[in-house]
């Protein structure tokens, strides 16, 4: 039986400071839906067309939708009539399965090595689509769908280092209501001010606290960005770097068998468990 791998991503509809003239006043929400709603399609590729498809709701801010891609293939056949093989131009639209929380802000995309080699490049081609919708384009937004790490092996490194001197975690623009008061929200905040896209913040000490360090880094893998620490496993070892950065946190199903709204519940599991253990 052939299995269904899905990964977590975070996706964000970031507005400018300044707003247009004629914008109005839309949440990351409402961008969500409406560009999905929208179902868009756009050639990200010369003859590939991607398509947002299949949509269709749980309750009113989770759903499921389908991405995929058509172009034109030529296969050759054999006509059993004349006798001949012949080719015959064809469309082929391979797609695969996503869910979402607009509300949240994340989204759980399965992987097809037909469309990409990575759920990465997937999500890069969703958000080339939400990128082309009306909604983003007349209210100035931006899009970011980014990979959500599993920052469980960086957290265990800080608690049981001997020291940690430095701590670096990366930003961007307005994060979700869930960020956390030391780190993401302020400094997401600034950066919009600034009509800034992303920045870093770094902090030094002789030993840094480590609740306050795995509060911000929990906030970090949840926002989709990095974060990295430099710290002594002993008191005889000399600091080395860790680094929290890699792929999306992941669950497998049987594809014949894998139920949308199970597969939403237990990504949101994942999701509370990485923002809040």
């Amino acid at each position: 039986m052939s299995s269904l791998e899905y990964s977590l991503f975070r996706a964000k509809f970031i507005r400018p400071q300044q707003s247009t003239l004629f914008g109005s006043d839309i949440t990351s929400k409402e961008a969500f839906l409406e560009a999905l709603s929208s179902r868009p399609s756009a050639e990200l590729r010369k003859n590939h067309i991607w398509h947002i498809g299949n949509l269709r709701y749980f309750n009113d801010h989770t759903g499921y939708f389908a991405v995929g891609r058509t172009k034109k293939a030529t296969i050759e056949k054999f006509n059993e009539i004349t006798g001949d093989f012949v080719e015959e131009d064809q469309e082929e639209s391979p797609y695969t399965h996503c869910v979402f929380d607009a509300q949240a802000g994340f989204m759980g995309i399965a992987k097809k090595q037909s469309l990409a080699s990575t759920t990465k490049g997937i999500a890069s081609r969703i958000e080339q689509l939400f990128a082309n919708t009306t909604v983003v384009a007349e209210n100035s937004l931006s899009v970011e769908i980014r990979p959500i790490p599993d920052p469980e092996g960086f957290i265990r490194a800080l608690h049981s280092a001997y020291r940690v001197y430095r701590f670096t975690a990366s930003f961007r623009g307005p994060n979700p209501f869930d960020a956390d008061e030391h780190f993401q929200k302020p400094l997401s905040v600034y950066l919009s001010s600034a009509n800034g896209e992303k920045g870093k913040a770094q902090i030094n000490g002789d030993d840094l606290n480590r609740d306050v360090l795995e509060s911000v880094t929990r906030s970090t893998a949840a926002t989709g960005n990095d974060a990295s620490a430099r710290v002594a496993k002993t008191d005889t070892q000399k600091p080395i770097t860790i680094n929290l950065k890699g792929d999306p946190i992941k669950k497998r199903y049987h594809e014949e068998e894998h139920v949308p709204e199970v597969v939403l519940s237990d990504l949101t599991n994942l999701y509370r468990r990485v923002r809040h253990d």
